[in-house]
């Protein structure tokens, strides 16, 4: 194999790693009652 297409191989496993470790990741819940209208959004603050 060439340069180039491991180049573009290695490129395209990584980003599919990339994807199936994002979709292993659950989204965060927001909890109230925020979210269920439009003109009602959730704003999620993160702390350590």
């Amino acid at each position: 194999m060439d340069k180039y297409t491991r180049t573009v191989l290695t490129i395209i496993a990584v980003s599919l790693v990339a994807i199936a470790i994002q979709n292993t990741i659950t989204p965060a819940k927001a909890r109230g009652s925020c979210g269920e209208e439009s003109y009602n959004p959730c704003f999620v603050k993160l702390v350590n």
